[in-house]
């Protein structure tokens, strides 16, 4: 049971994308190149043939070192260079095969370190191709003859945890790179800072998360469990060996942990509570010959969830202004005063820069714009809120700036742009206009980050990375030249901030992330604090008598203050960081040098036209849909670039038991998405049983009255084919995230063959009336107009749907304020056999409960569907109804049917309750609800009718079996008020049984 049961979930992990009804595409005026080494074809988008060279040199030297401890070298892919988006990311997928790199180094230089942000991608990313092609051995390649790529992504995540993947790569970019995550302490700082706090959770919870606590994601728990294993084997391949064995046989239940055991006789929970130990005992070490700073810790703290208090500066007033953000907070900005926080703006959607800047009471910071309809375009903008008008403003929606610092006079910010061809350079803008005031030339196109102005605003400093590291460097606004303050190196300093003749600055070099000060007349550097886990993002008092900073504590990051004492500082050393974490693998690799000695060669480039790829299949065989409803056997295809989707194959439905021969194509590399499809079915469905009552009227009027009860099941062949137009837009402005579709489609429908076990008709008599003398009968009928006759059905269907939802934190269950619409138009205006309209609405409305994560929510909705006298047109047909219903009633269809419900969800208790291996427990939620309807007119009858309903349901969110993605299943209790009845249903996600 539980390999049918992995076998079926992998599957339904392939069809989710299927289901997808948008895909992220590129504006349809952008040209496409390529270039084709002997083992990578890059694609690359008009101006950014200089990079895609670079990176054809890149991949080909790195594919032989990086695979040789997975032990397979991965065959011939593409990789899809996107200069479009605003977004630092990149991924590796089979569905289809290939790789995406989005080409905007990230600001923060906790992520990116000293490394090429390209550079850096093509090291972790490469790694996942190799595991991928690691992954086809075994079973899992007869998987993927049989049912292609998307089993065989579906089982190779069965089969190896999510860590695993993610883990290994970041081990390989830690090795082969100069600054990969490993070699970062932030990057790790949750985990430390809670196996520090004495948080050693089981294994399950660490891996599947929690709500109750803040756990680091699985990418560090990957590096530390990969690197581990391979520093006690001493066994460079370790992992190779593993998977492989796991890989295999991946329908095995916990294949993975019973590899593992036999490599190694520890199971993975073994391994867990090993690297744990060996991790608290390093820390430990490390934390007792330390002579830790005290400090004066400005924020109030009212509960243990975990939250941050981010990017302390101090505003005329003297209070300190702070992002907060945690476990259960979205993003905000808030004043700290006399140990009280006070809320003043919810920040949007924000570009992580590692930085916040404020100056008087005007903040700065990065945002996300996005493009209406290609999703692969994003914009990032510069965010202003001034605290004495309480208004926000926006620097240019449609720019690509990241970082921004405010100059002491609040007219200015200085942000770092990257243009669509990689190319930084600084920029000073104007606040109010954003007109583009100055411009510093960056000849040998050098990363420049984090930029902070001078108190006197002549000056900007910058941090500067190129091949040979990092340097923190001096920008002069009236020469435009650049003076360097340090030398470059491999040090990984970030978040420089001017004051007088000091520059203080973070740096992890003492293997915790600490704050440092550079005298910039001697050059003397001085390490300023010694932290238990770290600090970061120092700020002065405007009197110049106090820092302020952050520092890592056991519930997240504080705001701290120090005394501004430069006698107190110690005196630093220039040294190189201990490499004690990560030269193991370093060594393992065998000192790969590669980045450093890349070839430059030219290939060949020549153009890419979306139409040669638009048929790529990429999945075939069985899949099962996720309602567990249907099963589709074919084919799937989707061109590279993702503008074209194509199924075709014939589709199983299991609660009819009928097929269908199936084909669509939506083509959404316009600006308008093209659905078409086809369908060729046999419809079977059993409706039960009917009472059919007949009263005889004798001579002597007396009444005979009889019944009987038949099963009723229709069958039919269908022919149906539709096209239409669709058009999505994203609305996502600020801190709500929002979406407008607007279609129509044009289908037709043809049945032969209609028939049901009693008339073959769709009118099914309930009462017949035979007068004998007046040899008169009167029927009265059972209308089953929702189905279609012989004949043709030629409709229109027209929709709206919308959503504006406020982001929303972890422990959210959902949004605190928003709106969900949905509009639907059906009609005959094309003629036809048959006839009908219907218009339904509905909305959805969030709002904030009683207490946190709590919320009231509902729905209103109304819905016409024309229902005529029968003998008046018989050949109405009526559509498939479209708003919500009570729930736990069977409802009858009316010309007009109202609907509303009341709704107050809450959580329970978090228990992080792990069954064994089968079942982690996260979360209990339970939701109480009234539900109303409202129906009149039915037939050409002044007929009406009220439904109401209450009850509860109770949700758990559940992990099954170790694997990641969360599922949620529960049960509902409903009473009926009218008409009276109840009903206990069993949910999982949106089914109910």
């Amino acid at each position: 049971m539980r390999v049918v049961f992995l076998f079926l979930l992998a599957l339904s992990f392939s069809l989710h994308a299927q289901e997808s009804s948008v895909s992220a595409t590129n504006p349809a005026s952008l040209k496409w190149y390529q270039i084709n080494t002997p083992n990578f074809r890059l694609l690359y988008p008009e101006g950014f043939e200089a990079q895609a060279q670079r990176m054809a040199n890149t991949m080909e030297s790195i594919r032989e070192p990086e695979a040789r401890t997975i032990g397979t070298l991965p065959k011939k892919i593409s990789v899809i260079l996107q200069n479009q988006s605003s977004l630092s990311n990149a991924f590796v997928s089979i569905t289809p095969r290939r790789a995406e790199f989005y080409g905007m180094p990230t600001q923060n230089y906790n992520f990116i370190g000293n490394n090429d942000w390209l550079s850096l991608l093509a090291t972790h990313e490469y790694r996942h191709m190799a595991q991928f092609q690691h992954a086809t051995r075994g079973f899992n390649k007869l998987f993927r003859y049989v049912f292609g790529n998307n089993a065989l992504a579906g089982m190779a995540y069965v089969a190896a945890p999510q860590w695993f993947w993610e883990g290994d790569a970041v081990a390989t970019e830690t090795a082969f790179t100069q600054s990969g995550r490993g070699r970062i302490p932030n990057f790790d700082l949750i985990l430390r800072t809670n196996l520090q706090e004495g948080r050693v959770f089981n294994y399950h919870k660490q891996y599947l998360r929690s709500y109750k606590n803040n756990i680091n994601d699985h990418y560090v728990l990957g590096y530390h469990m990969v690197s581990y294993l391979r520093k006690k084997t001493g066994d460079p391949s370790i992992w190779d060996k593993v998977t492989a064995r796991s890989w295999n046989v991946p329908f095995i239940p916990f294949r993975f942990s019973s590899s593992l055991k036999k490599e190694t006789g520890l199971y993975v929970t073994d391994l867990y509570r090993e690297m744990a130990a060996d991790l608290q005992k390093e820390w430990k070490a490390q934390l007792d010959s330390l002579k830790l700073t005290s400090f004066e810790r400005v924020n109030p703290r009212t509960t243990d969830a975990y939250t941050d208090y981010l990017y302390p500066q101090e505003l005329e007033d003297g209070s300190i202004a702070v992002r907060k953000v945690g476990i259960g907070d979205i993003e905000k900005l808030v004043v700290l005063k006399n140990a009280n926080e006070k809320n003043i703006y919810t920040q949007g959607v924000i570009n992580e820069s590692g930085m916040q800047s404020a100056t008087n009471s005007r903040i700065v910071w990065n945002e996300f714009r996005f493009d209406p309809r290609w999703q692969v375009r994003t914009y990032s903008s510069i965010v202003g809120y001034d605290l004495g008008s309480g208004k926000r403003h926006v620097i240019d929606t449609r720019a690509r700036y990241a970082a921004a610092a405010i100059s002491a006079d609040g007219y200015r910010v200085a942000t770092v742009e990257t243009s669509t061809e990689y190319k930084t350079r600084l920029v000073v803008l104007d606040y109010f206009s954003g007109q583009v005031l100055k411009t510093f030339d960056n000849p040998d196109n050098d990363f420049i980050s984090m930029p902070r102005w001078t108190s006197d605003g002549k000056e900007i400093l910058a941090l500067l990375t190129n091949k040979n590291g990092k340097a923190i460097v001096r920008f002069n606004l009236e020469t435009g030249g650049l003076s360097r303050l340090t030398e470059f190196s491999n040090e990984n300093i970030g978040y420089p901030v001017p004051f007088g003749n000091y520059v203080l600055y973070n740096s992890p070099i003492s293997g915790i992330d600490n704050i440092y000060a550079l005298e910039v007349k001697s050059g003397e550097r001085f390490q300023i604090t010694c932290s238990k886990y770290g600090s970061y993002n120092p700020a002065f008092s405007r009197d110049g008598k106090w820092i302020y900073y952050n520092e890592q504590g056991r519930n997240g990051m504080d705001v701290a203050k120090i005394p501004f004492d430069p006698s107190t500082w110690r005196i630093w050393k220039q040294k190189v960081q201990s490499p004690s974490t990560f030269d193991y693998l370093v060594k393992q690799e065998g000192n790969p040098q590669v980045l450093n000695n890349l070839p430059t060669k030219q290939y060949d480039t020549r153009r890419y036209h979306r139409w040669k790829g638009l048929i790529n299949p990429y999945s075939w065989g069985a899949t099962v849909s996720t309602s567990l409803t249907s099963a589709f056997v074919g084919i799937t295809s989707q061109d590279i670039l993702s503008t074209t989707t194509i199924n075709a194959g014939y589709a199983y439905d299991i609660s009819e038991k009928t097929g269908a021969w199936t084909a669509a194509v939506s083509y959404q590399g316009w600006y308008p998405i093209i659905d078409f499809s086809v369908r060729q079915s046999d419809r079977k469905v059993n409706e039960g049983d009917v009472q059919t009552v007949t009263g005889v009227i004798n001579a002597a009027n007396d009444t005979t009255i009889s019944s009987v009860t038949r099963n009723l099941t229709f069958s039919w062949k269908e022919k149906n084919i539709e096209t239409g137009l669709r058009l999505p837009l994203i609305t996502t402005t600020s801190k709500y995230y929002g979406n407008f579709t607007i279609g129509n489609a044009i289908g037709f429908t043809h049945v032969t063959n209609f028939q049901n076990t009693i008339n073959n008709s769709r009118y099914i008599p309930a009462v017949i009336y035979i007068n004998t003398p007046k040899k008169d009968t009167t029927v009265y009928v059972y209308p089953l107009v929702n189905y279609q006759g012989n004949g043709d059905l030629i409709y229109n269907h027209f929709s709206i749907s919308a959503y504006r939802l406020l982001k929303q934190s972890r422990r959210d269950i959902y949004s605190k304020w928003g709106q969900s619409i949905f509009l639907n138009t059906y009609g005959t205006p094309f003629g036809g056999d048959y006839s009908g309209s219907q218009f339904s609405f509905y909305g959805i409305g969030y709002f904030p409960g009683f207490f946190k994560h709590h919320s009231f929510w509902g729905y209103w909705g109304y819905q016409y569907s024309r229902m005529p006298a029968i003998a008046t047109d018989i050949n109405n047909y009526i559509f498939r109804n479209g708003i919500p219903l009570p729930r736990g009633l069977t409802l009858t269809r009316y010309q007009n049917l109202y609907s509303m419900s009341a709704n107050y969800t809450l959580p329970i208790v978090y228990p992080d309750i792990a069954i064994g291996p089968l079942l982690n427990l996260q979360r209990i939620r339970i939701n109480g609800f009234y539900d109303y309807a409202y129906g009149s007119g039915r037939f050409g009858a002044a007929q009406t009718q009220t439904y109401s309903s209450t009850g509860f349901e109770v949700k758990f969110d559940i992990n099954v079996m170790r694997l990641l993605p969360q599922l949620d299943v529960g049960f509902r209790y409903s009473v009926g008020i009218q008409p009276s009845t109840s009903l206990f249903e069993v949910l999982i996600g949106t089914i109910n049984f």
